[in-house]
């Protein structure tokens, strides 16, 4: 019977699994994934060649967990579909390579240049997209792009996804960060990159623009607040981060802030993590709100702001030097430091051939730094009866003191430096170069420049500049946006951009040949790639040495043939050496 039982229930198993043949699984067939094959990396980050997903993850691990300060392009299919918020006008989703398993991250990507995608803006399964932004190795984990939309979509299956974010990110970079003509969102955000990555200001800037969104209001608690800030009509936002109220002060009573307030934000400025633009912390306040003051802070008040780290390249301005003279009180400082301002009266000098005159930041000022008993460097004699106008623009080095607990001035050793970009006139008719608005230290038939000695303000525009020996520098937008600029950072450099050109005017003279040194930092040498172009003469590049010989022409032009824009397109000058023909 045991026999029996089995043969029947091995029948039926036979004539069940024969019924069964033609009827369809519920879930369908499902087959074993296949082993991704290996996609290898390609490309270099460039718009021409982007990463595909395998370089990008690869670049990111060489990169590490800190964000980059460069920005690079990847090519890659999106995962899953995925739509746009319309809170932040970003998306978030994984690319892959066809092929592979390996997956990059696009974290709050958002539109081209930066600019809102639209709400349910949709990137559907298997869309081909390229990116464009800094990126990094999460968490030594996970390879992604930065977030809060420092990072774009470039091309969506080869056309431009749909923006919402009303027109073009910035606006035209505009003001040099003064009180009097502070910076738009656009211009601070230029002047920010150029700093690098986590590299805060030397000094305080002033930027004006809109209010976007409020993260953190005013309040009696905490005394500040936190808000972004836009060009109106444009995206592009810079953050003033736990900023202090009007005049200095922490928030006790007045106005609160509203979308759409006209604010002007004094401070420090930084990229916090290469891609958040901001104040820096604790140093930064709201110096105008629609237009009211407060009655005080910033600016040309009393005290006025300091500005300045003391250097040749970037002096202390009067307020700066006051305030260093009260760290040192009555003994003199051991360092010594570069102090510029302008007379407040006029001085001829006397019998004793030394200056004794006060400077200060602004005509009218009350703040006011001493310029005590000053004679040339080398201890020489001022020229008798030489008369300094009242607003010349005096420089000054050595050590401060503040005599008596309320005089702050030069102290023993202190010398001039500089009348109106010159070189002091000495008792025996000498002096030691410079011309009207710049320097140079001149022997026989050369003469060298240092960018810092113009006497420029940080990020105003170059222009022309004349030597003490009549040869013009004459510095050209040549097209772009940005016209060539001062800036005190790096030693005090003048920064050239694309189409940008220097055109050197020697008069009479032949120029047989020159020699510009470019300003390295961060590990990028600022030489336009090599991408330089020269009038006359034969050019030679050298890391950081531009070398041009065979002029033996009156003038020469010398320009930035770099195309694109960022960091590695300028020429940052930090001296130039004319050479005159014999």
């Amino acid at each position: 019977m045991k026999k029996i039982a089995k043969l029947l229930t091995l029948a039926l198993g036979v004539i069940m699994l024969a019924s069964c043949e033609d009827v369809p699984s519920p879930y369908g067939t499902v087959t074993p994934p296949e082993e991704s094959s290996q996609v290898l990396p390609v490309g270099d980050g460039t718009k021409d060649n982007p990463y595909n997903v395998a370089g990008a993850v690869e670049k990111c691990k060489e990169i590490g967990t800190e964000v980059s300060t460069e920005k690079y392009y990847v090519k890659g299919l999106v995962v899953a579909t995925t739509n746009a918020t319309g809170d932040y006008g970003n998306a978030t989703f994984y690319i892959y390579d066809e092929g592979s398993s390996t997956k990059f991250y696009c974290y709050q990507v958002a539109g081209p240049d930066g600019k809102k995608l639209s709400d349910g803006y949709t990137f559907k399964a298997d869309d081909e997209v390229v990116i464009y932004g800094p990126m990094y190795n999460f968490q030594g984990k996970t390879p992604e792009t930065a977030s809060k939309g420092a990072a774009w979509v470039v091309l969506h299956n080869g056309e431009a996804p749909g923006g919402g974010g009303g027109g073009s990110s910035t606006d035209q970079p505009k003001g040099n960060g003064t009180q009097d003509n502070p910076y738009n969102v656009s211009g601070v955000l230029n002047y920010i990159e150029s700093l690098g990555a986590d590299v805060t200001s030397p000094t305080e800037v002033y930027i004006k623009g809109k209010v976007k969104d409020i993260t953190e209001q005013f309040g009696t608690q905490y005394g500040n607040a936190t808000f972004t800030m836009v060009d109106e009509g444009f995206d592009a936002i810079f953050t003033a981060y736990r900023i202090l109220y009007l005049g200095n002060k922490k928030y006790a009573e007045g106005d609160l802030l509203k979308t759409g307030d006209d604010v002007i934000v004094c401070g420090k400025v930084v990229n916090f993590k290469g891609n958040v633009p901001e104040t820096s912390q604790g140093s930064a306040y709201l110096y105008s709100l629609n237009g009211n003051t407060g009655g005080g802070g910033g600016g040309d008040v009393t005290p006025g702001q300091p500005q300045g780290n003391g250097t040749e390249g970037n002096p202390f301005n009067v307020a700066a030097a006051v305030v260093k003279c009260k760290e040192a009180g009555e003994t003199a400082t051991t360092e010594s430091y570069y102090i510029k301002g302008i007379t407040d009266e006029d001085y001829t000098i006397g019998s004793y051939k030394n200056l004794e005159v006060n400077i200060v930041d602004k005509e009218g000022s009350s703040e006011k730094f001493k310029v005590f008993r000053v004679k040339d460097k080398d201890g020489k004699d001022l020229k008798q009866d030489w008369k300094i106008a009242k607003g010349s623009t005096i420089i000054v080095y050595g050590p401060v003191v503040n005599y008596k607990s309320n005089t702050p001035e030069t102290a023993t050793g202190a010398y001039l430096v500089s009348v109106n970009g010159q070189a002091p006139e000495l008792d025996d008719g000498s002096g030691s170069g410079g011309g009207e608005g710049g320097g140079g230290d001149t022997s026989g038939n050369e003469v060298t420049i240092a960018a810092s000695s113009f006497g420029l303000e940080n990020g105003v525009e170059v222009g022309t500049q004349t030597l003490t020996n009549g040869t013009k520098l004459i510095f050209d937008a040549g097209g772009n946006t940005n016209a060539p600029k001062y800036y005190t950072a790096g030693n005090g450099t003048i920064r050239m951009y694309p189409k940008n050109s220097m055109a050197i005017d020697a008069g009479s003279k032949k120029i047989a040949s020159i020699e510009i040194i470019c300003n390295e930092y961060n590990g990028t040498l600022y030489n336009a790639s090599g991408n330089v172009t020269t009038t006359s003469g034969t050019m030679a590049i050298d890391g950081a040495s531009i070398k041009i010989t065979g002029i033996n022409t009156a003038t020469v032009t010398v320009a930035d043939a770099a195309e694109g824009s960022g960091a590695a397109t300028q020429i940052r000058i930090e001296t130039i050496k004319i050479t005159y023909a014999q």
